[in-house]
């Protein structure tokens, strides 16, 4: 397993975390960071079905956390695999007002599409 950092298609400041298995894409993370704040926010998590309960989320998250170690991480994350996930590694839910002023948290979990193969 492979991760790539590459810009996200969702938004102009958004960026993901590519998870690549034997040249395939298997997994995607999108996110966004804001170093004045010092936050994130995950957008989105998708893992091919088959790999779903393989630990390819908490993985990628952990990467996350290890590249951005000063950074305090959220989530908008809402359905119900992605909120598992979400609550295992104590990402706090985003919610109005609470979020970095720097940040348009225009990608969400239910728009746009990754990169993987569609299920």
């Amino acid at each position: 397993m492979v991760i790539f950092h590459s810009p996200a298609p969702a938004s102009e400041q958004a960026q993901s975390l590519l998870l690549v298995y034997i040249r395939r894409v298997v997994g995607e993370v999108t996110y966004e960071v804001c170093e004045h704040c010092a936050s994130g926010v995950i957008t989105q998590v998708h893992v091919a079905a088959p790999l779903q309960d393989s630990g390819l989320g908490t993985r990628a998250v952990s990467h996350l956390r290890a590249c951005y170690p000063d950074v305090s991480w959220r989530s908008c994350l809402a359905q119900r695999m992605t909120r598992d996930l979400a609550h295992r590694m104590r990402l706090p839910n985003v919610r109005a007002g609470q979020s970095c002023p720097h940040l348009p948290h225009r990608a969400s979990e239910n728009r746009g599409s990754p990169r993987s193969a569609q299920h």
